[in-house]
């Protein structure tokens, strides 16, 4: 049978992600607090009159062209909305970019550490993946030979483990790169919202050929269980995305709150401000553990853990005891001395530093 599957479906492996939240409750018998997963501290905005009335429409297929969801993501980001290519998340659009651009043996550069779909998806549309490392000002260190001799390059900004954010001006220099060799570039800005968005390129993405920037509702708005997310780019690219894309990939529920939330600009705003001033805090009560957070630009603090003398799988373990919930950074091949946190609530923030205390103390 095997040799009948394709084989890079055949040789896939599992991609590992945080938000494990069900089953950690499994072991706990009690619904942890979750700062595996990165989503806005705020939540979402009210929802439920939405989908109340949503529901009337359930017994109809969604329009598949999602046209309001297209021309509120077009008016959110300033392009026009036949450059707006919807999503069921950003993995469905990491997924299809990659089957897009991607033939049997082609070479995907993905920087580490980052998100692990990149390689995840890459693999399995049949290309090789060529790690690159990151350079000491965020950019990927890149050669031109690597560069032309590449399909596609992967960029996330900001960087998911590191929280660190590239500016404007750095990824356009970049772009400019990849547009001379003809190799194609995904700027992932999942997290751009609770950062810094002004330094988001989306805007320049239908005024090159190979620019394909994507966007997270996901994190922004924080409902993950949604899934929702878009991708910008030319016109005549988004047309192809739009063709390829499974049809009706996005429920008549996500699809009318993704135009409802992208209308709520205000919400965006309050989180940054939230953000910034819980993203200091918790550095500062991170440090005072003995441990080493790194600088993070939003919502996310990567940590290193070296000074605790345990590996992060064991304090990883010893926090979920506690009712808590962080990252293993292991499959971002950052050994076993970093654990990644989200930035929440001040009061869910003071539960983590309380958790991490315990299971620093604790000894087997």
């Amino acid at each position: 049978m095997i040799n009948r599957i394709r084989r890079s479906f055949a040789r896939a492996g599992a991609c590992q992600h945080g938000g494990r939240v069900q089953e950690a409750a499994s072991i706990l018998g009690a619904e942890p607090l979750d700062f595996s997963a990165n989503i806005n501290p705020l939540g979402s905005p009210p929802l439920k009159e939405l989908f109340l009335e949503e529901l009337e429409n359930i017994g109809h297929y969604p329009d598949n062209s999602y046209r309001d969801f297209r021309r509120a993501a077009g008016k959110f980001v300033n392009v026009d909305m036949e450059c707006i290519v919807p999503g069921n998340g950003s993995s469905e659009l990491i997924r299809l970019f990659a089957e897009c651009c991607f033939e049997e043996g082609d070479i995907g550069l993905v920087p580490t550490p980052s998100f692990g779909e990149y390689t995840n998806q890459s693999l399995l549309a049949g290309a090789v993946v060529k790690k690159v490392s990151i350079r000491t000002d965020g950019l990927p260190l890149l050669n031109d030979t690597d560069l032309e001799k590449a399909k596609l390059l992967f960029l996330c900004n900001p960087n998911n483990p590191t929280g660190r954010l590239l500016c404007a001006d750095q990824v356009i220099d970049l772009a400019d790169r990849c547009e001379e060799a003809e190799t194609f570039l995904l700027v992932d800005e999942a997290f751009i919202e609770l950062s810094e968005p002004e330094e988001s390129v989306a805007a320049q993405a239908p005024h090159r050929e190979f620019l394909f920037v994507m966007r997270s509702l996901t994190k922004s708005f924080g409902v993950p269980g949604l899934r929702l997310g878009f991708g910008v780019t030319n016109i005549k690219l988004a047309g192809i995305l739009n063709l390829a894309r499974i049809p009706w990939s996005i429920g008549s529920l996500a699809a009318a709150a993704a135009t409802y939330l992208l209308g709520c600009e205000e919400h965006l705003e309050q989180s940054r401000i939230v953000i910034k001033e819980e993203l200091a805090w918790l550095e500062f009560a991170l440090q005072k553990l003995g441990l080493r957070p790194l600088p993070s630009s939003v919502n996310f603090i990567l940590v290193n853990i070296e000074p605790s003398g345990l590996a992060s799988d064991i304090l990883a373990e010893r926090t979920m005891a506690q009712g808590v919930l962080v990252r293993d950074c292991q499959s971002f091949g950052l050994g076993k001395i970093y654990l990644r946190v989200a930035v929440r609530s001040r009061s869910e923030n003071e539960r983590l530093i309380a958790a991490l205390e315990k299971a620093l103390l604790c000894r087997d």
